[in-house]
């Protein structure tokens, strides 16, 4: 949730100086991992430890989709 308020706030910045903004990818792939975590958070009261196994599988996904959608795609 912190990541998506800041992200909100620098793109209100970005918007009201009328900068150019060239980080869709990351962006995305933050909207991604913070939808599915939100997913498992909503669901549980409490977490078992592979749900520790799942944040560290995201993080390596997310480096990856960034690398695919900046060089693969040349989405920026």
């Amino acid at each position: 949730m912190n990541n998506i308020l800041c992200l909100s706030v620098f793109l209100a910045l970005v918007y009201a100086r009328g900068l150019t903004w060239d980080f869709s990818s990351e962006v995305l792939v933050i909207l991604i991992v913070c939808i599915v975590m939100g997913v498992f958070g909503s669901l549980r009261t409490t977490f078992p430890l592979w749900t520790s196994f799942i944040a560290f599988a995201l993080y390596q996904f997310s480096l990856v989709l960034v690398y695919v959608l900046d060089y693969a795609f040349g989405w920026s």
